[in-house]
């Protein structure tokens, strides 16, 4: 017996397992006996069908084997020529299908002519052509059907092996995206470093400018001012010895001044006291009068004294100050 696989594929996904069963004739003086041997079928399983139009025997069965397999045969018996056809009947033990085709007890003529020997024969040989011709285009169906079934296996492959290659070029392109994009930025932040390190370092290098800048204008101011305030030092020596001898003459012009209209007016105040005196005629109070103008002169001039000595004392201790600090300026600016 010989088992040939030819999965078929269905909407639902079941598979078929054809199957060539091992099938033995026997004959007998009574009668024709064709045993099949069919092991793990069912007798509920097994069909066994005669086509009166081509005299054919037909044996066909299928059984499920697992997760949707099923194993199955068809088989094409031709049935002798003396056979009785309503006679036939079959049985199935021990996983062997026995059909028995009893024979037709046929007279022999004495003198039966060749010819009708001969169409029998030749009848017997069509039959037996078409039958074959009939497996052969059902062989011819199963291989058109096995090749279609291939091509749609290669186009399935082919389909996927695209779609995989399509993924993967996808893939690799988003990578390539993900990598220039990174590139371009760690490129874009460098640039951007550098150009404000570059910016700092020009800053820095302005405000160091500046301030050397600053320092040597303040140097300069410095020198300037130094200068300045020797020359306003001695000018205001100058005009401070100025101002306090023209402060310390008008002064003395004003004591002076002050003390002409007191002596004039003690020398009329004096003649009248002396004329008074020679006609002897003072009262008291004439006499305390001339005493005190006596005093008020003396104090007059005791007060113009001390006045002019503390001008000339002030006046000259000016005078030696500002002449020394010039020199303590000048010698102070010298380290710088």
């Amino acid at each position: 017996m010989a088992a040939r696989q030819q999965p078929k594929g269905t909407g639902l996904g079941v598979q078929y397992v054809d199957l060539v069963p091992k099938s033995e004739w026997k004959e007998q003086p009574d009668a024709n006996i064709l045993t099949i041997d069919l092991p793990g079928f069912a007798k509920e399983q097994i069909k066994v069908t005669f086509v009166h139009t081509s005299k054919m025997l037909r044996v066909m069965g299928e059984r499920l084997l697992a997760d949707r397999r099923w194993s199955r045969f068809n088989e094409v018996f031709t049935v002798p020529q003396n056979c009785l056809v309503d006679k036939i009947h079959g049985s199935f033990n021990n996983n062997t299908l026995t059909i028995t085709m009893p024979k037709e007890t046929i007279t022999k003529m004495p003198n039966l002519p060749e010819a009708s020997k001969t169409v029998a024969e030749r009848v017997e040989k069509l039959e037996e052509k078409r039958l074959l011709e009939e497996a052969k285009k059902k062989e011819a169906e199963a291989e058109k059907i096995k090749k279609l079934l291939e091509e749609k296996e290669e186009i399935i492959r082919k389909l996927q092996e695209e779609a995989k290659a399509k993924e993967m070029a996808e893939v690799k392109k988003l990578q390539e995206e993900v990598k220039a994009k990174e590139i371009a930025e760690a490129k874009k932040l460098q640039e951007e470093a550098l150009a404000k390190e570059m910016a700092e370092a020009k800053k820095l290098q302005e405000e160091a400018k500046a301030k050397e800048k600053l320092e040597e204008e303040a140097a300069l101011g410095k020198k300037s001012v130094d200068e300045s305030v020797t020359r306003e030092g001695k000018l205001q020596d100058v005009n401070y010895t100025k101002s306090v001898s023209e402060r310390v003459s008008e002064v003395v012009k004003s004591t002076e001044k002050k003390l002409g209209y007191l002596g004039e007016k003690e020398k009329k105040i004096r003649q009248g006291i002396m004329e008074k005196v020679r006609g002897k005629d003072l009262t008291s109070e004439e006499k305390k009068s001339m005493v005190n103008v006596g005093m008020a002169t003396l104090v007059l001039f005791a007060l113009g004294a001390y006045v002019s000595y503390t001008f000339c004392s002030s006046s000259s201790s000016s005078t030696s100050s500002s002449s020394t600090s010039p020199s303590s300026s000048s010698t102070s600016t010298k380290p710088e």
